[in-house]
């Protein structure tokens, strides 16, 4: 915080009550002067400026400050007893009470174990002021992501090899990136929808939820204003309450390949836009698929918001129906992965055997962890309290139900914080958007006034929300799995600085937990009746194609028909998964030769408002209909979700237990089997758990971590390379050599061979002769190609089976030895170097007399 900072925070409480809050002031700064503002129509009370104010206290204080804030005693400020509740020292100076924050960490004793409590709770309120934020090895960008993204860099080296695995995907292919967060999951995607659409089509990105869509939106105009400032103006998020012609022209320009993204929650995807996305896919129109927070595939298909895993339907048809060569590439991204959630993604998305896995997965560096347990409710509900007026703000807490949300926010009123809001499964779209927009300050359209410093909500709240400041997550439950508790952890600490995680149970918590954990999935002999019951009425096709009725009910059961197609379309996913079908959206009828078009105007629009409660399938397994085959298989997948969610549950009761360092349990829970049967780890992280602090403070003093995580740094996918451009002449060699007679010649045809190559699909460039700006060039003038420059040599090193075209400077000087490697190893590799260099093996003669070679001039000829 700076003395600026400090003067405008006097003031502010000095001006009272005419306060004219900033909206441009950062932090908590800013919160304290909207609430003060609040105090005059009731949305702010004083335990709201009490709480904000000994955060500024403490964070001036942290910086090594001495001066205290002077407040004065007046009607509608807190009084002298409400600031000493409050968490601050007081010193009455006439009417004015001179104030310092005093330090608070949730009770764990006297001792080493409290005072390293205290020293992280105060990392926590410095923020982006701690000498413990997060700090990542950039690496330089390529070209095609400073040409999209502006970015003159990545943020890691996951984040590059993410996006290059992405970039170079070939059509049809399934690709599943790990990557933390903060490391820029969102770029990555949008490098590979923005380049392939510089030439054209659609990319689709399926977000979670309407409020998430909206978000998204936000965040991709301001990343893509970068290079593009008419992208601030441009939409990009499809939904229901969206304006009828902006729908209408979306429509329009995704089924013509004209919107390069489109953003949408599943059910939009499988509803609004089911039409114009089969028109796209059917001409080659829709490049990537990709599913944001793709590990709610397999958290809630399995029970709620089937549309998750309905998208695999249409999805399978999109591949089926593109042109050859032009089916969507598809990705699915997450900061976290367990083996369920993979194995759910290959089963539903994937490519069968050439579904890829980049990960760089790693926990989460900037929570610490306070964990209590009490006797009693009533003990839990004070200690709540205490935690959610003295930890740093913005903060969620979190509950397991909605009635136990919308109590807290009344009880939390009744104590004096009214800039509190709540969001759970009963809150509308539009709720959850002003909810987001007043605890962030932020619309689509800009800065406004902060309203809520706290979010209080279930688990329907703050999934890929991306307030990036949150410094406490408060948990008063117990999460029926350890992923809903760190997904939940991970909405603090975006920024890459330190945050809290506070959690305390009562007696009945993990009863709670326990039967919470128990998904509601059906038993094998009613899977088979609901299955019969819709195969026995459905319509045989062709083959084993049949068309299916979703909301069929099967006999004796008379439940509404939203539940009981809810459940039938979980039943086909599951069915989906074990191999038995192949589920895909109904197929629109073909207009007859004969046929009048406005009788088939309306023909298609019956069809379309039907189509939702239709599927057709593909009865892969024969066996299916028999009663001892189905119980068998069935039994099999269901027991393996029930396993994995019991295996959760079991890993947050290890985590209460505090038994082991909380990393420990993280990561042992988020590592994978790999293709091989080798395992993909994450690296372990703690800044603070129960059991590391009864050790002191960590080894390095106050200011450090238990245990900092190694960076990442995963090899790029290797996809099947594309044939060589110019393999007709050199074709019984993997290499060939492009040289030129001078200086001159270089000039005149190096650059035009090198974006011929790029258009033709080479992607990787080395070699000092490729500089920054020829490198950009480069990629300029091969627009949806992307370009690949080996800044550090690894792409040579790494045995790539993809082509390289090294580039030799003017001078002549020898080959690398790696270069050299490259050649014995019999890798694809292209040459352009002057005339005079010498083979290496052969110490006075030119490498062109030695090795297949062609004058650069004619090679530019080849290209025409």
């Amino acid at each position: 915080m700076s003395e600026d900072a400090w003067v405008s925070a006097q003031h502010l409480l000095n001006e009272w009550p005419e306060v004219k809050p900033d909206i441009l002031a950062k932090g908590v700064l800013r919160r304290l002067g909207d609430a003060l503002a609040g105090l005059q129509n009731g949305t702010a009370d004083w335990l709201d400026i009490v709480s904000l104010a000994r955060q500024l206290l403490l964070h001036h204080q942290a910086l090594g400050r001495t001066g205290r804030l002077s407040v004065p005693l007046r009607a509608g400020l807190p009084t002298v007893d409400q600031w000493r509740q409050g968490g601050c020292d007081v010193v009455v100076d006439g009417s004015r009470v001179l104030l310092r924050g005093l330090e608070w960490a949730p009770d764990e004793g006297a001792g080493p174990a409290h005072e390293a409590g205290l020293a992280q709770v105060r990392e926590a309120v410095l923020g982006k002021d701690s000498v413990l934020r997060r700090v990542l090895e950039a690496a330089p960008a390529d070209p095609f992501w400073k040409n999209v993204l502006g970015y003159d860099h990545y943020l890691s080296q996951g984040q590059r090899q993410a996006a290059r695995s992405l970039v170079l995907m070939p059509p049809g292919e399934t690709l599943l990136i790990c990557l933390p967060t903060g490391h820029g999951k969102t770029p990555v995607a949008l490098a590979g929808a923005m380049l392939a659409g510089q030439s054209s089509g659609v990319s689709l990105m399926v977000v979670p939820t309407v409020v998430l869509a909206i978000d998204m939106e936000r965040r991709v105009r301001e990343l893509l204003s970068k290079r593009d400032p008419g992208a601030l103006h441009k939409r990009y998020a499809y939904f229901s309450e969206l304006d009828q012609a902006d729908k209408e022209q979306m429509r329009s320009d995704i089924a013509a390949g004209r919107q390069a993204l489109v953003i949408a929650s599943p059910e939009a995807v499988v509803a609004g836009l089911s039409k114009t996305l089969r028109d796209a896919a059917q001409d080659g129109h829709l490049n990537y698929v990709i599913l944001d927070e793709a590990h709610l595939v397999e958290q809630w298909g399995n029970e709620f918001r089937s549309e998750f895993q309905s998208l695999a339907a249409p999805h399978r048809a999109w591949r089926e129906i593109a042109p050859k060569g032009c089916a969507p590439r598809t990705v699915a991204m997450s900061a976290t992965f367990t083996e369920q959630q993979v194995t759910t993604l290959r089963d539903l998305f994937g490519s069968g055997e050439h579904t890829k896995v980049l990960w760089a997965s790693e926990l989460r560096s900037e929570p610490a962890y306070f964990l209590d347990a009490f006797d009693s409710e009533a003990e839990r509900s004070q200690a709540v309290l205490r935690a959610v007026a003295r930890l740093p703000k913005p903060m969620v807490l979190y509950t397991t139900e909605k009635k136990h949300a919308n109590m807290w926010a009344e009880t939390l009123r009744a104590a004096g914080m009214q800039r509190v809001t709540v969001v759970h499964g009963d809150v509308n779209d539009v709720g959850r958007r002003r909810a987001l927009e007043g605890w962030s300050g932020r619309t689509s359209h800009g800065a406004v006034a902060t309203e809520y410093d706290l979010v209080v909500g279930t688990s329907a709240f703050g999934l890929g929300v991306d307030l990036d400041d949150v410094r406490s997550v408060v948990h008063a439950c117990v999460p029926e799995t350890v992923d809903r508790y760190y997904q939940e952890v991970g909405r603090g600490g975006r920024d890459g600085s330190p945050s809290i995680a506070y959690l305390a149970s009562a007696p009945g918590d993990q009863r709670t937990a326990q039967s919470l954990n128990e998904q509601k999935i059906l038993l094998a002999d009613t899977a088979r009746g609901r299955w019969r019951a819709m195969f026995t009425k459905g319509q045989h096709l062709h083959g084993n194609r049949y068309l299916l009725d979703l909301t069929v009910r099967p006999p004796r059961m008379s439940v509404g028909y939203a539940t009981h197609k809810d459940w039938n379309v979980r039943l086909l996913n599951l069915m989906d998964r074990i191999g038995m079908i192949k589920a895909f959206p109904p197929t629109p009828p073909v207009r007859q030769s004969d046929e009048d078009l406005s009788d088939w105007h309306e023909r298609m629009t019956a069809f379309y408002e039907t189509a939702q409660d239709r599927i057709e399938i593909d009865l892969v397994e024969g066996q299916t209909n028999d009663a001892e085959y189905f119980r068998i298989a069935y039994d099999r997948i269901r027991s393996g979700i029930k396993d994995a969610q019991r295996n959760s549950l079991h890993a947050m009761l290890t985590v209460l237990r505090q038994k082991r360092c909380i990393a420990d349990t993280l990561a042992e829970y988020y590592s994978i089997t790999g293709a091989n049967g080798g395992r993909h780890y994450t690296m372990a992280a703690c800044r603070g758990c129960p059991v590391c602090r009864r050790q002191g403070l960590p080894l390095e003093g106050a200011t450090s971590h238990y245990r900092k995580p190694l960076s990442p740094d995963p090899a790029a996918v290797e996809w099947p390379p594309s044939a060589s451009p110019l393999a007709h002449l050199h074709p019984r060699t993997s290499h060939f050599s492009i040289y030129w007679q001078d200086p001159a010649e270089r000039k005149e045809h190096l650059l035009p061979v090198l974006v011929k190559l790029a258009r033709s699909g080479v992607s990787h460039f080395a070699g000092p002769g490729v500089g920054a700006e020829m490198a950009q060039q480069i990629q300029e003038q091969a627009p949806g190609h992307p370009v690949l420059v080996d800044h550090d040599g690894s792409l040579v090193d790494s045995g790539t089976a993809a082509t390289i075209a090294w580039v030799a400077e003017d001078a002549v000087s020898p080959l690398d030895e790696d270069l050299r490697y490259r050649l014995e190893d019999g890798e694809p590799l292209y040459l352009l170097l002057p005339r005079q260099v010498e083979d290496p093996t052969r110490p006075g003669v030119s490498f062109a007399t030695t090795h297949p070679s062609l004058n650069i001039q004619q090679v530019r000829s080849e290209f025409r």
